[in-house]
């Protein structure tokens, strides 16, 4: 429903988006969620054309919830791993112009490990929270083919601790408000670089090859916390209407203590060592997100099959900035699956596109992104 779930998550997924609607649970649950990403960015530079494009695939979500009574109050906990931002397991190619194409092959991703629990408190009211390990990281290769030949290989690996704290009021019966904060963090990295150059010699004389290596466990990163506030209408039983704001404050990103590998010598002077950068921008000017969706679902039900069908439509606010301003993504979602027993199947696409000048540079972005998910309830 392009992303309009907070005031709305009822299933295992929840602890994602709003650890309030893990309450909602009344079975023992497993979900498994997979995603399949491409996308193509194009610059257009004084009439010189190139490209960059990307195609990869990555997990995004495994859980196993279990429900529970406390007296009056029912809920349920959960365990669960998400992949919270994707780095694309993949291979990346960029052209730009005549230049030397530079081929990227990239793993990984900041993972969460989450152990969190919603609570219906009363009619009304659902209070939950998850306290996430952040693991894992990305790694990348680089290299720049024919003149003026590299290779470089960069470990990225982030570990730290944050919670998420959600709230969903029910006002009337028809009627959902979610708030959900995440809290921020500072996390610890360590940072590895590799590199080797190769530079063509004289006619008959051989290539001159360089090679350098450093590593550090003293960088940390300084993750932004979010807000986020969702109302979620469902007049009949099968139609729901949701609508979504969230505010990611990448203003207060950071990352300290990072360099990056000069051709020899360790990268310990100034010009290769900063104390403090903005992240992930390094340096470059950076705001604040805002992410703006709204959904539709209805639920067609033919004897004991239910089949919903949903679209969404969305609207983010980048978190850098450019000569055109900061650039502002839109995208719609569709989706659909079946509802068959224990088990809920689902596939949902989503297509993005955006498009801002930099300098003289214009660029224009296209995203594709594909979802699929398996549930299981277990019930007597």
């Amino acid at each position: 429903m392009g992303g309009a779930f907070l005031a709305r998550a009822d299933d295992a997924t929840a602890a994602s988006w709003n650890p309030a609607g893990l309450s909602y649970l009344r079975h023992p649950e497993v979900s498994v969620v997979g995603t399949r990403t491409s996308f193509r960015t194009e610059r257009d530079e004084a009439g010189v054309l190139s490209s960059d494009r990307f195609l990869g695939y990555s997990p995004d979500f495994i859980s196993v919830a279990y429900p529970f009574e406390l007296g009056a109050a029912t809920g349920a906990a959960q365990l669960s791993f998400q992949r919270t931002f994707s780095f694309f397991d993949g291979d990346r190619t960029i052209v730009r112009g005549a230049n030397p194409p530079i081929v990227l092959s990239g793993s990984g991703g900041f993972d969460v490990l989450a152990l969190g629990t919603g609570v219906q408190v009363s009619h009304k009211w659902r209070l939950g929270f998850t306290l996430n390990r952040w693991i894992n990281g990305y790694s990348q290769t680089r290299e720049r083919l024919y003149r003026r030949r590299t290779q470089q290989v960069v470990d990225f690996d982030l570990s730290g601790w944050n919670t998420n704290l959600g709230v969903i009021w029910t006002p009337i019966e028809a009627l959902n408000i979610g708030l959900v904060g995440k809290t921020p963090f500072r996390g610890r990295v360590n940072l590895s670089r590799w590199r080797r150059d190769i530079e063509s010699g004289n006619e008959g004389e051989p290539d001159v090859v360089t090679s350098n290596s450093y590593a550090s466990d003293d960088v940390r990163l300084g993750f932004p916390g979010a807000v986020g506030f969702g109302l979620s209408l469902r007049p009949h039983s099968t139609l729901t209407v949701s609508a979504d704001y969230t505010r990611t404050f990448w203003s207060e990103a950071k990352v300290y203590n990072y360099y990056v590998l000069p051709k020899e010598g360790e990268p310990t002077v100034p010009d290769h060592r900063f104390n403090e950068l903005s992240y992930p921008t390094l340096g470059q000017d950076q705001v604040d997100t805002e992410q703006l969706r709204t959904g539709v679902e209805y639920v067609f039900i033919r004897g004991p099959v239910k089949w919903p069908l949903r679209v969404g439509y969305f609207s983010d606010r980048q978190y850098f900035r450019v000569t055109s301003g900061i650039p502002r993504f839109t995208g719609f979602t569709v989706g659909t699956g079946i509802i068959a027993g224990p088990f809920l199947l689902d596939v949902a696409y989503l297509h993005e596109t955006g498009s801002y000048v930099d300098g003289e540079v214009n660029i224009d972005v296209r995203l594709h992104r594909f979802f699929a998910s398996v549930i299981y309830r277990h019930s007597q």
